[in-house]
């Protein structure tokens, strides 16, 4: 199935897409290389559009706020307004940022041009107002923030390698890796935490090692029976919860991957690959590796999927959302009918429509 035919929503940022988010109800976000950040709603109506400083790196939501990482900055936004409510300079490039009972946890790090390395990080912790609570400075650069049973945890780079336990100020534990090389990746999800080494080396948080890929991890995607690999160079294993093979896809780097469209056991496993300056888009039954979909886009930074959505961020600003409802039933059809995906002018005018009707 050609993957463009299935596609239920297009929008354009306007530079260079750097991160892309689902919330539950269906809202997308996107950010971008420019500091661009905009919400649109379930039916693809912007809700608001925001500027920030520089390029949009993380995100995090609660009930009020959307906290993003923009350049060295950490900002508040009005989840309802895109209104700035605080901002705050961190030591060097803001990395990541989480909600943590109650409380926001971002990363910072430092590079150093001349050694061509990472030199210094910190860990910070501040309230819904901005207010820093404490920071914990280290020579490792904390590559993966991931959650599990209660407990936040942050992968480490060298000399430490290995993981703390940030889930509370410091001094944090730290648990030392099973094979001391750095930590890539990690990922949270189904009841389980797995961290991905530079030597390829797999690990859960309670320090077992599951596998080991070819090169070093790139990325981590957590399944129904197991889990995804990528390594960095394009090599993807999708392996049991034990860690035994169950099939794999080579090809040109890949530049993100993720689950989406879950029904019971079966799921779907969608990996975007970068072919020169263009990406191509597949999608897997995760299961049995057989390929259901592909798509040819722009280069894809970036992808989420959730239960019933997915959705991209491409390199010349293009957003593209999957609906699960319409996936399944071109699927289902064989080769797709040529339906238009939504068109934001068309949907503005609906909803007018449908407002001069109540």
């Amino acid at each position: 199935m050609d993957l463009k035919g299935a596609t239920w929503m297009q929008r354009s940022l306007s530079e260079s897409v750097s991160l892309v988010h689902l919330m539950e109800n269906g809202d997308v976000f996107a950010g971008g290389w420019d500091g661009r950040l905009i919400r649109w709603n379930e039916e693809g109506t912007t809700l608001w559009s925001s500027q920030t400083n520089d390029r949009i790196s993380a995100l995090a939501i609660n009930d009020d706020l959307v906290v993003i990482t923009s350049g060295l900055h950490l900002v508040a936004l009005s989840l309802d307004s895109g209104e700035e409510r605080w901002s705050v300079a961190l030591e060097g490039s803001a990395d990541d940022v989480r909600w943590w009972n109650g409380h926001i946890i971002a990363v910072s790090s430092v590079y150093d041009i001349e050694h061509n390395d990472f030199i210094e990080s910190a860990i910070w912790m501040f309230s819904d107002r901005g207010e820093q609570q404490w920071v914990e400075r280290m020579d490792e650069r904390p590559w993966a923030l991931v959650e599990s049973d209660g407990h936040l945890l942050a992968g480490l780079g060298r000399p430490r390698c290995g993981w703390l336990d940030i889930s509370n100020a410091p001094p944090f534990l730290h648990t030392k890796p099973p094979t001391s090389f750095p930590i890539t990746c990690g990922v949270s999800g189904r009841e389980r935490l797995l961290f991905g080494q530079t030597d390829g080396s797999v690990v859960t948080h309670s320090g077992d090692v599951l596998g080991t890929e070819s090169g070093s991890v790139e990325a981590l995607t957590c399944l129904p029976t197991g889990y995804a690999a990528s390594t960095d160079e394009g090599h993807l294993t999708v392996r049991t919860a034990q860690g035994d093979l169950t099939w794999e896809s080579k090809g040109e780097s890949i530049s993100a991957h993720c689950e989406a469209f879950e029904d019971n056991d079966s799921t779907h496993l969608w990996v975007a690959r970068t072919r020169g300056l263009s990406g191509e888009l597949s999608v897997f039954a995760a299961a049995t590796g057989a390929r259901v979909a592909t798509g040819h886009f722009d280069r894809i930074r970036c992808i989420q999927g959730t239960a019933n959505r997915c959705v991209i961020g491409c390199e010349n600003g293009d957003v593209l959302v999957w609906d699960r409802e319409l996936f399944m039933r071109r699927l289902n059809q064989g080769e797709p009918q040529h339906e238009q995906p939504i068109d934001e002018r068309k949907s503005a005018l609906q909803a007018k429509l449908r407002a001069l009707r109540q």
